[in-house]
């Protein structure tokens, strides 16, 4: 009985996942689409919990879900603003048609009459069809679960997944670190440091609820740290919750939350891929190989790598949240 609850509990899932989807990309009214995204990315964390993935559900709801609906929340109201200041110093001025009013009004317009779904429903099918086909001739395989067992004794760890990212396949998790320190740089160079617009919050709910939360996100944030060693964890979901917390302070406090001095900052960020980096070299000199650790040192060097990443996840999710360097800093 309990089996066909959860067939039919999944396929709840799947069909809501779907609705959820489309209705997002077709909602032609902005704040329902991110609403919408934000539904998806917790109901997609819920089927990575069905596929007992909790590694990937914890990202997916922190990231996916939590930090990337923010971001789009506070991207609508900049655009608002924008478009509010430069209607007011220029009433009389016809809008600008690359402007962020001209944006916010051509995505408030009504959709264009419906033609047909013929296409796009051929297309869907098409591609459906190949992805049955494809997946239908898969053979069997072991995977490299097999393999994994085999080498646990030498990797530092004991759980199956964080001996492959950092230590058999420590090369994917140093390229990720890499991306998101690239990313940060990009945003960086398009521009200074720009103050969220910010509303009045009136009441006692938003700081108690700040006062509530982040403590229990920082806990929980080290406790996925501790855990990723020997459980589903580590730093990519420890980095994601306390990069949360700090984008929480920053939704609260957007006009007197002091920023962080530029060289420690720019140690923070910097310390999971240097850290990672100079690690693999020294690897590379003493037998291992790069990015290779000797067993006797596997557990302490895969914790230091794991506390430094966490503490550069968390500071550029922050960092790439507020968007441009630091106020004052021109270098």
């Amino acid at each position: 009985m309990s089996g066909l609850l959860l067939v039919v509990f999944d396929l709840v899932l799947l069909v809501g996942l779907l609705g959820v989807a489309w209705r997002c990309l077709a909602s032609t009214d902005l704040f329902r689409a991110v609403v919408l995204f934000i539904t998806f990315g917790l109901l997609l964390a819920l089927a990575w919990v069905r596929l007992e993935a909790p590694d990937i559900a914890l990202a997916e709801a922190a990231i996916g879900a939590g930090i990337t609906g923010a971001l789009l929340l506070v991207t609508l109201e900049r655009l608002r603003s924008i478009a509010v200041e430069r209607r007011r110093g220029r009433p009389d001025e016809p809008p600008d048609p690359a402007g962020a009013d001209a944006l916010l009004h051509a995505l408030h317009d009504p959709p264009p009459p419906r033609r047909t779904f013929v296409p796009a429903l051929t297309f869907a099918l098409v591609v459906g069809g190949l992805m049955v086909t494809a997946l239908w001739h898969q053979p069997d395989a072991v995977g490299l679960e097999p393999v994994v067992d085999e080498h646990m004794g030498v990797s530092g760890v004991d759980h199956p997944i964080t001996a492959v990212l950092l230590n058999f396949r420590a090369y994917d998790t140093f390229l990720e670190l890499a991306i998101v320190l690239i990313a940060l740089l990009g945003a960086w160079s398009l521009g200074r440091y720009d103050r969220l617009p910010a509303r009045p919050a009136p009441g006692p709910i938003l700081p108690g609820t700040l006062r509530l939360l982040v403590p229990v996100a920082i806990v929980t944030g080290v406790y996925i740290l501790w855990a990723g060693s020997h459980a589903p964890g580590g730093a990519f979901q420890a980095g994601a919750i306390l990069g949360a917390a700090g984008i929480l302070l920053v939704l609260a406090r957007p006009r007197d939350l002091p920023m962080a001095p530029s060289t420690p900052l720019r140690l923070g960020l910097a310390a999971g891929v240097g850290l990672f980096l100079a690690i693999g070299v020294i690897g590379l000199f003493i037998g291992p190989g790069l990015l290779g650790y000797p067993p006797e040192w596997a557990y302490p060097l895969i914790i230091v790598i794991e506390v430094a990443a966490t503490l550069s996840i968390a500071l550029t999710l922050v960092a790439l949240f507020i968007a441009g360097r630091p106020a004052g800093d021109d270098h």
